[in-house]
């Protein structure tokens, strides 16, 4: 017992120089109570409080040199920046670092991410096998199963899906189809002079293509009249109207392949899509006041557009609710999906995304959020779908980036710290993407609760208010 204790006095005393946030474990037993009991523990440096005191440990002044570590908010050093300003009296609680569960248990994870938007962070979630309607960037995870003539389907909205593929696949369809009409017309037109003998005899009057003594000769012959090259040496007679009839065949399907080839690419090139992956999405929704002037609770996500150089038309935001339930079968079934106002009237929904903004939906007597604690949020079966959409300037293309977010998801007390600030040196405005997920604790939400609703077998409570559809 007395090397126990003597070894945890050391473990406390002796003076380690460690990094920020080191995860290490102990060999202790669990039936000590002089000893710290956790043995898998996380060391925090003495954080910076508001009297620029530290908490009161031995030698942490030695180990320091006087200097505070930066305190961790949401997995981001940068995020205690403008914790305690001059304007901020309260002091810093400790405790509300752990409010969120990644705010501490995934800085291993998170260290080892590139700081946004240069790398986008890993889902959270991606450990855990939590059904999703909609991944985290954007792709729909519903699987369509017994669907009928579903081949037919597919060739029907052939070129569409091939927009779809990698430009891998996209230049090898098209170096390929080229291939494939040269090598088909020349077989063609080698069987041509096989059957008229020119392979034998080199008669001019006899020969229907002068000059083919192989089949390597056909394929040339075939390149050179699809695309209008005409050396001269490789030509027709007009002894076999069949050739003549071959080319004008070949020649209107070089025109067609052509066309729909260099259609695809170019549709392929103009295609929004990596126009979609520029925006970005905060990781986690907040639960938290408006603004300092209204105090009425609001669903916030934060939204940015990332490319600064090609402007976006006619933006606008969505947010529904996918609600679902456990039937009587034990199968959980999507039984609606919910509208979430996100100010249709007053004009918030269509957005200007030359910086960062934060995407409001007011929790009031219509919201389906309305009368939810964060205890019993936590409990239900939903997952709220965030669409943007948007027009290209440059061309015109419209695309729709999308994201989703599950109750655990959805950080209660906590709102985004500002990105835009004002650089007196530069005289202009700058935006810190490094503090994109930074929040900050809020003052406490409360819900005003709403009566007990007797469910029925065919609806979901969170389906019953008078917004949106189903």
């Amino acid at each position: 017992m007395w090397e126990k204790e003597q070894l945890g006095s050391s473990l406390l005393s002796e003076k380690i120089p460690i990094d920020p946030m080191i995860e290490t474990s102990i060999p202790i037993e669990e039936d000590e109570d002089k000893i710290l009991k956790t043995a898998h523990v996380i060391i925090v440096p003495p954080l910076k409080l508001h009297n620029n005191t530290t908490p009161s440990t031995s030698n942490n002044n030695d180990n320091n040199n006087g200097m505070s570590s930066p305190l961790l908010i949401n997995g981001n050093p940068n995020c205690n920046d403008n914790i305690n300003d001059e304007n901020n009296e309260k002091p810093l609680n400790i405790s509300n670092i752990n409010n969120n569960n990644h705010h501490t248990s995934n800085y291993k994870e998170n260290n080892n991410q590139t700081t946004f938007p240069f790398q986008k962070k890993k889902n959270s979630t991606k450990h855990r096998k939590v059904p999703r309607l909609v991944s985290k960037n954007g792709e729909c995870l519903i699987q369509p199963v017994n669907l009928p003539n579903a081949k037919e389907i597919i060739l029907k909205n052939w070129f569409h899906l091939i927009i779809e593929y990698s430009w891998r696949s996209i230049l090898t369809v098209f170096a390929g189809g080229f291939l494939i009409s040269w090598v088909f017309f020349g077989s063609i037109y080698y069987l041509i002079v096989f059957l008229n003998g020119d392979l034998k005899e080199q008669n001019e009057r006899k020969a229907c293509i002068a000059n083919i003594q192989s089949f390597y000769g056909a394929f040339l012959f075939s390149l050179e009249s699809q695309h209008t090259i005409g050396y001269g040496f490789r030509y027709m007679t007009e002894n076999c109207p069949i050739a003549h009839f071959v080319l004008c065949i070949q020649l209107v399907v070089g025109v067609f392949l052509q066309t729909m080839l260099a259609g695809i690419v170019v549709a392929k090139v103009l295609r929004p899509k990596k126009r979609k992956q520029e925006m970005r999405f905060s990781q986690f929704a907040v639960i938290g006041p408006v603004h300092d002037h209204d105090h009425r609770p609001a669903l916030m996500i934060r939204l940015a557009d990332i490319q600064h150089r090609l402007y976006l038309a006619e933006s606008h935001v969505r947010l529904y609710m996918a609600c679902t339930k456990t039937n009587k079968k034990g199968e959980k079934e999507l039984i609606g999906v919910k509208d979430m106002n996100v100010g249709y009237d007053s004009g918030w929904d269509r957005v200007l995304l030359l910086w960062p903004i934060i995407v409001r939906h007011v929790i009031d007597e219509e919201s389906p959020l309305y009368g939810m604690t964060q205890e019993t949020m936590k409990e239900q079966d939903f997952e709220l779908i965030m669409t943007v959409e948007g027009i290209v300037e440059a061309t015109g293309m419209t695309f729709q980036a999308r994201t989703s977010f599950l109750p655990d998801e959805i950080n209660w007390g906590q709102r985004f710290q500002n990105l835009v600030v004002y650089n007196e040196e530069k005289s202009t405005y700058q935006v810190d993407y490094s503090r994109f997920e930074c929040t900050e604790h809020a003052d406490d939400v409360k819900i005003d609760p709403i009566p007990e609703i007797v469910e029925e077998d065919d609806e979901h409570p969170l389906l019953h208010n008078v917004s949106g559809f189903t």
